[in-house]
């Protein structure tokens, strides 16, 4: 999944993990990544205790 444009904090983007396709709502940017936030459920599937990962850029796609 490829994209040239760096997402901002609100925007949901949709990325890969574990052979699965998730979106998440980005809460904070840094310089090589974003910090998101999934769904309860998306965590409890990919067995985070807490419902937050970290995407590098061009790993994701922004949706809205």
């Amino acid at each position: 999944m490829k994209n040239n444009e760096t997402a901002n904090v609100g925007d949901v983007v949709l990325f890969d993990r574990r052979n699965g396709q998730y979106e998440g709502k980005v809460f904070q940017v840094r310089e090589n990544s974003v910090l998101v936030e999934l769904s309860k459920d998306a965590a409890k599937i990919l067995g985070y205790e807490m419902p937050n990962t970290v995407v590098r850029h061009g790993k994701y796609s922004i949706i809205s």
